[in-house]
């Protein structure tokens, strides 16, 4: 392999698209399979850890799978149609569970669920392959073919954006007619037709008996419209506060009486302030399958545009100093200041970025009050992964992406330039290594200080 400040005499096969490449073979039949009985196991202890802990918390578990899962799986088919070659398709990394062949490539599952990964042959100039196969090594097919498939990866995560978004606008509902919920504070007074959504235990709320349902219309004797009418109210109150709050249920109103508490620990805010123990909801809405399919797009740039910001934010000076300042605070560190915190209402925090562990019992928390709370935060979290995938740089697919970019601009009269990724390693290693900083940190606040 040349180095990259040469030109192989390789022809591109865009330039001579008779050379280069070798069409690639029929799949054979079964060759054989691994041991089943370590997949059994894992299945077993996972409907173990949905009978403990709920069903919310596997289908979270499970959708991380399967959602990295079809990102691979876009990798091999666009692979596959390109004629390359590859060897193997794994869900979840480490010690094999349960493995088959069929023709060329090895299938299963490993030990540690968080992911999947797709092997192709010749992914750079490192990567040794037998002469017999070099023909169909990623690194000797056209740029068009390599850029579909480094970018069909992230590409799929449009796609399962779009999906999550037109059964919530068709089947599930969205709250206020908004995919992502709705903040309060952009709400009109005559516009804002909000309702209890759920209660903390031992809180003051849960002592005044409010429920699901319920609508507080007067905090005090002051008449409240909107859910941030009643934030208002509660901040202009300390801790230790009796309150009377009239609430309307099922066409009436009763009045309750309640002592405001001190926050809790561990259920975002800042613990030790004035806490009611409230979340708000606001009417699930649903359109037609017509209308559905343009919002759902509409909307699925929008939560791309806001994932993008959010990175960028997060990874600017300020961002990056402030997330060390929360890992040095630990503990001491709070997870937000609003009241909707609570029970499945998340407000961004951009100073945090979460674990897997975070992730799946964020999702978890939010399915244990519906559906139509789990399914935006999925979509952010698909959304984030397909995003964070396209930055350009090794060993993300975006990285990959630019150097084939970069390869092409280099090629002339039909010779292929081929980079010398030994160069971009220093580069790859700090990312990798930046990568496993961000994921120890975030584990630790995730389990000393759980959003």
């Amino acid at each position: 392999m040349k180095s990259d400040n040469q030109l192989s005499q390789e022809p591109d096969p865009v330039a001579d698209p008779g050379r280069g490449e070798t069409p690639a073979p029929p799949d054979e039949p079964f060759e054989h399979r691994t041991n089943p009985v370590p997949l059994a196991i894992g299945v077993v202890l996972l409907l173990v850890l949905g009978l403990r802990s709920g069903l919310p918390l596997v289908l979270m578990i499970l959708g991380v799978i399967v959602m990295i899962t079809i990102h691979e799986l876009g990798h091999f088919l666009t692979a596959k149609w390109a004629g390359m070659k590859v060897t193997e398709f794994f869900v979840g990394f480490g010690p094999k569970l349960w493995s088959f062949h069929r023709g060329e490539t090895e299938y299963g599952f490993k030990a540690i669920p968080a992911g999947a990964y797709v092997r192709i042959i010749g992914m750079n100039n490192l990567d040794e392959v037998p002469p017999e196969d070099e023909a169909r090594a990623y690194r000797q097919q056209s740029f068009p073919k390599r850029l579909i498939v480094v970018l069909a990866g992230p590409a799929t995560h449009a796609v399962q954006a779009f999906v999550i978004l037109f059964v919530m606008f068709t089947l599930v509902g969205v709250e206020g007619g908004e995919p992502l919920g709705v903040a309060p504070s952009e709400l009109a007074a005559e516009e804002a037709d909000w309702t209890v959504d759920s209660v903390t235990d031992d809180s003051a709320a849960k002592a005044a008996g409010l429920e699901p349902g319920d609508r507080i219309v007067a905090f005090d004797g002051e008449s409240v419209a909107t859910w941030a009418d009643v934030q208002d109210e509660i901040k202009a109150h300390d801790v230790g506060d009796e309150v009377t709050l009239t609430v309307a249920r099922g066409g009436d109103e009763f009045e309750a009486t309640t002592e405001l508490v001190a926050r809790p620990e561990g259920i975002g805010g800042t613990p030790g302030s004035v806490f009611l123990g409230v979340g708000p909801g606001y009417p699930m809405e649903t359109v037609g399958p017509v209308e559905a399919v343009g919002r759902s797009i509409t909307e699925t740039g929008d939560v791309m545009w806001q994932s993008l910001a959010a990175m960028g934010s997060f990874f600017s000076p300020d961002g990056l100093g402030n997330y060390a300042e929360t890992v040095s605070e630990g503990s001491g560190s709070s997870g937000g200041d609003a009241e909707s915190v609570e029970a499945g209402k998340v407000e961004e925090d951009g100073d945090r970025m979460l674990s897997i562990l975070g992730v799946v019992r964020l999702g978890s928390d939010a399915g244990e009050n519906g559906l139509h709370n789990l399914l935006p935060i999925f979509l952010m979290i698909n959304v984030f992964v397909g995003m964070i995938n396209l930055v350009p740089l090794l060993p993300f697919d975006g990285g990959h992406a630019v150097v084939a970019i970069y390869e092409r601009v280099r090629s002339r009269n039909g010779q292929r330039y081929h980079a010398d990724v030994t160069k971009l390693l220093p580069v790859a290693y700090a990312v990798v290594m930046g990568l496993v900083i961000l994921g120890v940190t975030s584990l630790y606040l995730d389990i000393v200080n759980p959003i």
